[in-house]
């Protein structure tokens, strides 16, 4: 198509230079290359291909491996992790029990105590209260385990004085004091405040 427009390079073309190039045939020693060698290189990348194909899928299934191994671990840990809030839970409403227990015990060792001490207690407070006779009255008492304090009003100080000798005589108190005695005239009557301690 150019020669249709520039007519003088179909002049210059040199028919027998064409010739001489296309008659020209280069054999396999003048190439830089020898198949052979080349084919010997393709078998060394081969194998170094195959080797780090090799490699790549070692690594691959480790990886993998790895990552199986992490979910298991994470989902075990997961469910010993819920489970421990779901003792968490369950112990939180067990809170106060020791404490319920401790008063528990100390109120039932208390109630062990008084039981224990009842029956003496009352055979002593038997004992005191069965020997004030009939005309002398008790206005107050107060019993312990050990000792008592009553306050008596008799018209004649001998009643109360036989009341006190009933007591010691009778081997119940081992002591009595009197703490304060008071005569009234306007009823005739003696107010004595006695303490004694048991035998």
């Amino acid at each position: 198509m150019l020669e249709k427009f520039l007519p003088f390079l179909k002049s210059l073309e040199n028919p027998e230079k064409k010739d001489k190039f296309s008659s020209d045939i280069i054999s396999d020693e003048t190439l830089f290359f020898n198949p052979n060698s080349l084919r010997e290189e393709v078998a060394s990348a081969n194998f170094v291909v195959n080797f780090a194909s090799s490699v790549v899928i070692f690594f691959s299934v480790l990886l993998i491996l790895i990552l199986i191994l992490h979910g298991t671990i994470n989902f075990m840990l997961n469910s010993l992790l819920n489970e421990q809030r779901n003792l968490e839970y369950k112990m939180s409403s067990y809170e106060g029990v020791e404490e319920k227990a401790a008063k528990l015990v100390k109120r039932i060792d208390y109630s062990k105590r008084t039981v224990g001490s009842r029956k003496p207690l009352t055979t002593r407070i038997s004992f005191v209260m069965t020997r004030i006779p009939s005309n002398i009255s008790l206005i107050t008492s107060d019993f312990t385990s050990d000792n008592f304090e009553v306050d008596v009003k008799g018209e004649t100080p001998a009643h109360i004085t036989r009341m006190l000798l009933d007591w010691l005589e009778d081997g119940g108190v081992s002591e009595v004091s009197i703490r304060e005695a008071i005569y009234s005239s306007s009823e005739n009557s003696y107010l004595v405040k006695l303490s004694g301690v048991y035998r």
